[in-house]
């Protein structure tokens, strides 16, 4: 069974976006004292009247602006937070390459693992394994993209 047209489309449309994301990056790198600490503090706003905002005490603060800082915070309180300095949480998980590079790298390797056995028979009676192995490799990546929940469906990685 091959990959519906909806679904390519869709993966390409999620590409776009995380390219453009990917793109600027740099620019969403938590500050070190994190992006609470540094908005609070360009805002000129207390840690005390943050507190006073989400209804805890200033240590309350104090301990959340270290749970971002050390990435131990949770996404509910980083969006109450955000809400409360008067603006919100942007959340991405973006792959360090294109969704279809990463499939067709995986089909490729996974393609070249099932060959190789015919490979390295074929090397064993002294014979060396031609362009038309090669093209039945890329033939087989090509077939297994085309599926893409068959390039996970394997255990030995």
């Amino acid at each position: 069974m091959t990959e519906r047209p909806v679904e390519m489309i869709a993966r390409r449309q999620l590409d776009e976006r995380l390219n453009a994301i990917r793109q600027v990056g740099g620019l969403f790198e938590r500050p070190r004292r994190g992006w609470i600490a540094a908005l609070r503090r360009a805002l000129g706003m207390p840690q005390s009247r943050l507190a006073h905002q989400l209804q805890v005490s200033r240590q309350a603060i104090s301990q959340l602006e270290k749970r971002e800082a050390d990435g131990s915070i949770t996404l509910t309180a980083l969006e109450q937070a955000a809400e409360a300095l008067g603006g919100r949480v942007i959340y991405a998980v973006v792959p360090d390459r294109p969704i279809q590079e990463t499939l067709s790298r995986r089909a490729l390797d996974l393609a070249s693992r099932i060959t190789g056995s015919v490979r390295h028979t074929m090397r064993l009676e002294d014979q060396e394994p031609g362009s038309d192995l090669d093209r039945r490799t890329l033939d087989l990546a090509e077939s297994l993209a085309a599926n893409p929940s068959r390039l996970w469906s394997t255990t030995d990685d």
